[in-house]
């Protein structure tokens, strides 16, 4: 607690110590008033500048520690070397949004094209609790892929991150469709199943409620992907698209990259 008030201390004599220096070079001869305004224009840069650095270290520092993650639960190393490598997009996009704090701000997703779904369940790790299912991953189908541009849809096809994750508490008591047309009408996006394992995966207690996967369909387009803590486990199951399911939420994201 000290080395935070310290910390935010040196920070404020820096900035203040900036300004300073600002104003001990005023030009001879020269409108006051003018000066001023020149001297706060230049100020505003410059808190600007390092508010910006700030944001971005930020980011840096969560986007390592959800790499970390999943390097603790054994995925493999030609995984991470392909997250790490959209580090810094990740991290720019993220700056440049307006997260509110009560959402999560980047998650990494693994598609199945690099690891099956059955794999990422079993990585999952609530105090030894990990997940399983019994539903045939040929038959899980990603429903946003016919709301896109082929290009825009190649990013499912390997890893990638989601931004501005919101975990769908307002979501509570509503059907997965009543859910789907509510996220949609504030621009933004049901997350899939592996979306959804990935939030489980960066998670060190199972979630309150089930989470659907409402950007995904299994077998056909009334039955919604959605996964629950149960004996000890946590498993990947169905439910129908316009029905109440109870204690369950549809989580969202802002953005993919």
């Amino acid at each position: 607690m000290t080395d935070g008030i310290d910390n935010k201390v040196d920070l404020k004599e820096s900035i203040v110590g900036k300004i300073v220096s600002v104003f001990a070079v005023v030009p001879p001869q020269k409108d006051i008033m003018i000066f001023v305004d020149d001297v706060f224009a230049e100020t505003k840069v410059r808190l600007e500048e390092m508010a910006n650095t700030a944001r971005a270290a930020y980011y840096e520092d969560i986007f390592d520690e959800r790499l970390e993650r999943l390097r603790t639960l054994g995925c493999p190393a030609f995984i991470l070397n392909k997250l790490e490598t959209k580090k810094v997009e990740v991290v720019s996009m993220a700056s440049a949004l307006n997260i509110p704090d009560n959402r999560d701000s980047l998650i990494p997703v693994i598609s199945s094209h690099y690891l099956t779904i059955y794999s990422q369940l079993e990585m999952i790790n609530f105090n030894g609790i990990t997940g399983g299912t019994d539903l045939e991953s040929s038959h899980i189908m990603n429903a946003l892929r016919k709301g896109i541009s082929q290009n825009d849809g190649k990013i499912f096809d390997g890893v990638y991150f989601i931004l501005d994750i919101d975990d769908g508490a307002n979501t509570e008591k509503m059907t997965c469709a009543e859910a789907d047309e509510r996220i949609r009408g504030k621009n933004r996006f049901p997350l899939t199943v592996e979306e959804i394992i990935a939030l489980l995966l960066q998670r060190t207690e199972p979630p309150v409620c089930n989470l659907l996967a409402g950007g995904s369909r299994y077998e056909q387009d009334d039955r919604i992907p959605f996964c629950t803590t149960e004996d000890d486990k946590t498993w990947l199951k169905t439910c129908f698209f316009n029905t109440v399911h109870p204690n369950s939420v549809t989580p969202s994201c802002g953005e993919r990259v």
